[in-house]
């Protein structure tokens, strides 16, 4: 937990030491861990809260960690729907199923709570810790430090990007990515339908891979239906989502073909963080707008959380040592992209070999379809995953070499 404080006026009007542009989990939370430490901290979202934000909702044991240092926790799983295993339908039809597992230091669970819900949660946990909100859409940042906000200045030392894979105006600052960046989702609700069960379900059948359909229960009755596709090929997971309601045998019959389902909408993914500038002089990128996406789950919510943790850190080391005037220094800010590096790096070059070479036909019917000789490696990816277990964990030689030499039952 962060321990540093400053000695700050948090109430001015027009000066903040800090602006957040983006009030999704991590722009939120590291307004929190600003605020908290005595920051003068301004939060702005192109939205009034709440809103929504098209994602599969589901928060890691990982997540749950970091929400718990924010004091959020338990709020959210109050209202949040619980699930303890993961099913899963590889391409050949075999399935195979996993218990969710923290690993001892984190809950063994995934919680799903809408993010229309849970982004307000996070939101109205940073002004309680006296950040203040404003909405409004930030097209320009302020030579000089800060931001221009329908017309008006607004100086700050550093500006905090968190506007997750939208890219109009990160694109024109130094931290601006390096070449396409996106995939595509698409997400829907089924308000009403059989009961779908307790458990979350991945589908890596009958649609174009790498990618995977989900069905994460959202309540007895309930669900959050979607498509996420991360390959080369031009495919829009918005049409086919809709397809696979209609047409794949196991998710048309437990939806009753989609019946009532909300509508659907579209949405892009960044999974660059291999590649994506994190730093410039008076600038800081957290979660996706730091590519914070793993490439081969698609989760974002557990990186963002922490991430904003290590920028707050990163942050308030700074205020306290660089100069007292102007924009922060890059070279003040080194911290945070040295650490981001020592906790993600080695999880994102496996995930990202993964995503690249192992997201096919050939490994899901071996991954999967191995039964109970299989089910070690699936219970350690699981865990390498979610963060629950080190990435070297999933690479021992004896299981990979079981897993080549296969066949699936």
């Amino acid at each position: 937990m962060i321990g540093l404080s400053l000695n700050v006026n948090q109430h001015q009007d027009r000066r903040q030491q800090v602006i957040v542009v983006g009030a999704g989990p991590a722009g939120s939370a590291t307004a929190y861990h600003l605020a908290r430490a005595g920051v003068s901290t301004l939060l702005i979202d192109k939205s009034a809260f709440p809103r929504d934000k098209v994602c599969g909702d589901g928060l890691s044991p990982r997540a749950q960690h970091y929400l718990a240092r924010l004091g959020l926790l338990e709020a959210v799983a109050t209202e949040a729907h619980q699930a303890t295993r993961i099913r899963f339908l590889a391409p050949g039809g075999a399935e195979a199923e996993t218990a969710i597992t923290g690993d001892g230091a984190m809950p063994n669970r995934t919680l799903i709570l809408p993010r229309r819900r849970f982004d307000h949660l996070l939101q109205q946990r940073a002004l309680a810790a006296g950040a203040r909100f404003r909405v409004g859409h930030v097209r320009a940042l302020c030579p000089d430090g800060g931001v221009e906000l329908g017309g008006e200045r607004l100086s700050a030392r550093l500006v905090v990007i968190a506007t997750g894979a939208a890219l109009s105006l990160i694109k024109r600052t130094p931290l601006a990515p390096r070449g396409p960046v996106h995939s595509i989702a698409a997400r829907g609700y089924l308000p009403a339908m059989p009961p779908p069960g307790p458990d979350l379900r991945f589908f890596f059948d009958h649609l174009p891979l790498p990618g995977y359909a989900w069905l994460f229960p959202t309540g007895p009755r309930s669900a959050n239906l979607g498509y996420w596709y991360n390959g080369k090929e031009q495919v829009s997971a918005a049409t086919w989502l809709p397809r696979l309601l209609a047409e794949h045998p196991t998710l048309a019959m437990l939806t009753n073909q989609g019946a009532g389902i909300g509508p659907i909408a579209g949405y892009p993914i960044r999974s660059d963080f291999l590649s994506a500038p994190t730093r410039a002089d008076g600038l800081l990128a957290v979660g996706e707008a730091a590519g914070l996406v793993n490439p081969f789950t698609g989760e974002g919510i557990d990186y963002a959380l922490e991430s904003a943790e290590l920028a707050a850190e990163t942050i308030i080391n700074a205020l306290r040592c660089a100069p007292t005037t102007g924009p922060l220094p890059s070279a003040a800010l080194a911290d945070y992209s040295r650490d981001l590096r020592r906790r993600f790096r080695a999880l994102f070059l496996l995930m990202r070999f993964a995503q690249r070479y192992a997201f096919n036909p050939w490994v899901f019917d071996r991954l999967f379809g191995r039964g109970a000789d299989g089910q070690h490696l699936v219970d350690r990816l699981i865990q390498v995953c979610f963060g629950a277990a080190p990435p070297q964990r999933v690479l021992a030689p004896v299981e990979l070499i079981r897993l080549l030499s296969a066949r699936p039952r």
